[in-house]
């Protein structure tokens, strides 16, 4: 999603050593128009919702987000927000006369049945309405109907009984087109408490994006942790600890469209997107099942250095369970290359081979066998990166034989999977999704102000950057504020020529969210020792000095 620029690394630079020196820069911040909402937790949904005109703040400034919202004022703010047509004919209310402000709202609200009257014929126009009724009322405007089974949608709120019975199928509709927003917990719906016109926001802001109108909020919004996901779940909330994954829980995988036990071969400095399939449930310590067998983990391959030598690592980006992605935070151990010599047509028959793969391989099998005949599948990799040059056959002697029975892919932090879950991943892909365009300039700022990294040709150095301004969608709000956590690696890279390096990001820290990302600099050209001072090195980061002073008899390694 993401693509650094390239005057967002300065080069300082021409044979010998790599210089990296980001560049810091500034930004401002977006602003509530309402004098009470800056903080408030239901900002993003208020703001656009006023900017629409479909609510609307008070004459001194303010919206006043915990005020209760009266059906009256209910039928004005769906009235505004949604265009449903009629359903049944107009009727008079006794407590609602015709020069009452809120006449035409309430009569469209009851004739598209969005909201109802009362048995001895009134409307009561001044009563509050309830967080449930609300939630109704919405899914009957816009004619929402729960699919499947009420009562195991409803399980992800824990108060999942105080719902009355009337309501449940209303709220299950709208829980399964994430309508719901519970804050402080999404997993409380608290369903009789009196709605607050930050709630309603919430509400008619879910529901407009669940008919296409609106693009969900950004994920580093807050308020995105308090939309109810409305995906089915694995088990009750009642069970202490269930749908979480520990630390170091194994991943048993399998590739995509590939029999199992198929292999993956790639060339040395390949970037490599990949799908695997979980190959049998993942339980937790309660043996219930978390992650089901067949579900499908993405992640991408990236040169990693292992024992001074460059070889790959996969990590992982997003799970899906059935048609549900979330994020999630695994990696396999690193893989060294092995000479292609060493591979057995055991390795290689059934398995996926990357197009640079399969060219390399060609010529490295004996005898009257044919590569082509053992390998099912080749895949293109767009752009290769490392020590091979770009649209060229590669050279080396080396491939990667990623075995994935063997790759070791285990979560790096707690998976949960619980009701009201702040895991649920946002596609990226989505037609709706308020992104940051592909090509989007990042520009970066070291983590100490002006320092640089300075390294040998070859090396692979993990780097965190920080982002040196903000980053803001086309509604210009801010989705990546200035000073968010970029890690990444420099790795080599052929640059006209020569040994270079570039700089490619994996994830970015927003607030406390990790957020995967694809992202990568400009080649970054090496620089002689002899064009350097030794004050181009105070204050930087040196990757391996020993290296480093080798070349140099002029350095001091004070």
């Amino acid at each position: 999603m993401f693509s650094a620029p390239q005057h967002a690394v300065a080069v300082a630079c021409l044979t010998s050593v790599i210089a990296v020196a980001p560049v810091p820069m500034r930004s401002a911040f977006a602003q509530s128009q309402f004098t009470d909402v800056s903080s408030n937790w239901a900002q993003p949904f208020i703001d656009t919702l006023a900017q629409k005109n479909i609510i609307s703040g008070f004459p001194d400034g303010s919206f006043r987000p915990d005020q209760p919202v009266t059906r009256a004022q209910f039928a004005a703010i769906v009235r505004q927000a949604f265009k449903s047509p009629a359903t049944r004919l107009s009727r008079p209310f006794k407590d609602v006369s015709y020069a009452y402000w809120a006449s035409p709202a309430i009569d469209y609200a009851y004739t598209t049945g969005f909201l109802s009257g009362y048995t001895n014929g009134s409307f009561q126009p001044d009563q509050e309405i309830p967080k449930v009724q609300a939630l109704v009322a919405i899914a009957s405007g816009l004619k929402i109907q729960p699919v499947g089974s009420v009562d195991s949608t409803l399980l992800r709120f824990y108060d999942a009984a105080q719902i009355p019975n009337y309501a449940k199928p209303g709220v299950a509709a709208a829980t399964q087109r994430n309508i719901p927003v519970n804050y402080p917990n999404a997993a409380t719906l608290n369903p009789n408490q009196q709605a607050t016109r930050a709630d309603i926001a919430a509400y008619i802001y879910q529901a407009l994006v669940s008919q296409g109108r609106l693009a969900p909020i950004g994920s580093n919004f807050p308020a995105s942790q308090y939309i109810v996901q409305g995906g089915s779940l694995p088990a009750t909330p009642s069970e202490a600890g269930t749908g979480t994954l520990a630390v170091g829980t194994e991943l048993p995988v399998q590739l995509e469209g590939a029999e199992p036990g198929a292999n993956l071969v790639m060339t040395v400095g390949e970037n490599v997107e990949t799908t695997f399939v979980v190959a049998e449930d993942v339980v937790n310590t309660r043996q219930q099942v978390v992650i089901p067998e067949g579900s499908k983990i993405v992640g991408r391959f990236q040169p990693f250095e292992v024992n001074k030598t460059l070889g790959t690592q996969f990590t992982a980006s997003k799970l899906m369970i059935g048609n549900t992605p979330y994020t999630v935070n695994a990696s396999s151990v690193p893989i060294a290359a092995r000479k292609k010599s060493s591979l057995s047509i055991a390795d290689l028959t059934g398995s996926i081979t990357t197009l640079a793969a399969s060219a390399a391989l060609d010529s490295a099998i004996s005898g009257n066998v044919r590569f082509g005949s053992l390998v099912p599948g080749i895949i293109q990799t767009g752009q290769t990166i490392g020590k091979q040059v770009i649209g060229k056959s590669d050279t080396s002697d080396e491939v990667i034989l990623v075995e994935p029975d063997l790759m070791g892919l285990k979560l790096n932090a707690d998976f949960e999977f619980l009701p009201g879950s702040t895991t649920a991943f946002v596609d990226p892909n989505s037609a709706n999704l308020y992104q940051v365009d592909s090509g989007t300039k990042v520009d970066l700022a070291a983590q100490t102000d002006n320092a640089r990294y300075v390294m040998v040709p070859g090396e692979t150095v993990p780097v965190e950057l920080k982002t040196g301004r903000s980053i803001y969608n086309r509604q210009n709000e801010v989705l990546v504020p200035e000073g968010s956590l970029i890690r990444g690696q420099i790795v080599p890279m052929t640059v006209n020529g020569k040994e270079g390096a570039q700089f490619v990001a994996n994830e970015i820290v927003i607030g406390t969210q990790t957020y995967p990302i694809t992202a990568a600099s400009a080649g970054i050209s090496p620089s002689s020792l002899q064009s350097l001072s030794p004050a181009d090195f105070q204050g930087n980061v040196i990757a391996s000095p020993e290296r480093l002073f080798e070349k140099s008899g002029k350095l001091s390694r004070e």
